[in-house]
């Protein structure tokens, strides 16, 4: 991709963000397992937080691609972190919530003053959307809401959830809405989960058994998943761009020891089969970068891309487990260590070929949206 010179300023922006106001969290975090909090205000202050908001909202009405530089800069220093730094579903709060609601919930967001959690998954239904069990019924001037949902990015910290129940379960599709639900809502009970990466980031498991207003309903009620849908594309390419700043990351560090490291006399860069490795590495950084931004910069010219979401969103996160595979045999035994940072890379690199959409999924779409299998 070649960078214009206001994306290039921007992009030397976002880096000495992540390595000032990220780099210095990490291992605290990590180790804790507890997000810092105060680090999204800081991003709103910096405007990171408000990249693609239109300027009404105060943001700077930028495009995808120049999301996809801040969070590439960013994964690079620490993926876990900067997952808080997403807008988690917010953005379906923008194009769809009322003047209250944005008001309520979006611009304090924006800011870093207020945190959101988009609660679809549950334990029987990630990929399988359609086979959700949650539901939503008409209560008295409100709705009751049960559910039970899994696996909940920045929950336990958020201050509102969008949570995609059925209120018209027959109507399948058609029959998905969204609820605004503020985390202190009596019978919403959250547990937080352990996991293998991405440690900074707080993840959990929630169940709703809780009574809402009628003023919690986000948009028109069973367009839920046509509100989902809206924004799928961006969100597979997003999900690319930190699956190549981690894969950035695992090749730089690899390529940093590899000068460095000795044996026999002479640094292990100079041995052929460390220079395969490496070159493999920079081959599948490079193809993720194309992919991403060049899924990115369609969408931004207003031409749909789901074909090029997927891809993206495949290419880079094998790209993040691969490389960042590599760079953990390159560092050898120093990269089992904890001390060292590969070992992170890599355990972080392997949700991405799971989340937003399993590969497996993505491949069955590119296979239908290329004409290699009928749609249906």
């Amino acid at each position: 991709m070649l960078e214009t010179e206001e994306q290039a300023e921007f992009r030397m922006t976002c880096r000495r963000f992540a390595e000032k106001e990220i780099a210095p969290l990490v291992e605290s975090a990590e180790k804790s397992g507890v997000y810092p909090r105060g680090l999204r205000e800081k991003a709103g202050e910096a405007g990171l937080l408000a990249i693609t908001a239109r300027p009404e909202f105060g943001g700077a009405g930028a495009g995808l691609t120049f999301q996809c530089i801040m969070l590439e800069e960013c994964a690079r220093v620490c993926a876990g972190i900067t997952t808080g730094l997403m807008g988690l579903g917010t953005r379906i709060l923008a194009s769809f919530g009322n003047a209250e609601q944005i008001a309520a919930y979006y611009v304090p967001s924006l800011k870093g003053k207020a945190m959101g959690a988009f609660a679809m998954s549950e334990p029987d239904a990630g990929s399988d959307v359609l086979a959700m069990k949650g539901r939503a019924t008409r209560e008295g001037n409100g709705w009751r809401i049960r559910a039970n949902k899994m696996y909940i990015t920045g929950a336990t910290f958020a201050d509102y959830l969008l949570v995609v129940a059925y209120t018209t379960p027959q109507a399948r599709r058609q029959g998905l809405s969204i609820f605004v639900v503020e985390t202190g809502t009596p019978g919403v009970e959250m547990h937080l989960l352990d996991k293998l990466g991405h440690r900074s980031m707080e993840t959990a498991s929630v169940f709703l058994d809780c009574h809402v207003p009628h003023t919690a309903l986000l948009g028109e009620e069973g367009r839920g998943m046509e509100y989902v849908m809206h924004f799928l594309e961006e969100a597979r390419i997003t999900h690319a761009a930190r699956s190549l700043g981690v894969a950035r990351a695992g090749y730089e560090h690899a390529v940093e020891y590899a000068q460095q490291r000795k044996t026999f006399g002479k640094t292990i860069n100079e041995y052929q089969a460390i220079q395969m490795k490496l070159a493999q590495m920079l081959i599948d950084v490079t193809s993720a970068r194309l992919h991403v931004y060049g899924a990115a910069e369609k969408l931004d010219s207003g031409e749909p891309a789901h074909l090029e979401a997927s891809m993206a969103k495949v290419v880079a996160s094998e790209a993040a487990v691969s490389v960042t595979d590599q760079a953990m045999r390159i560092f050898a035994g120093q990269g089992y260590m904890n001390e060292t940072p590969a070992q992170r890379f890599f355990r972080d690199a392997r949700l991405y070929p799971i989340s937003e959409g399993t590969n497996e999924i993505q491949m069955r779409t590119i296979a239908r949206m290329a004409g290699i299998a009928q749609k249906g």
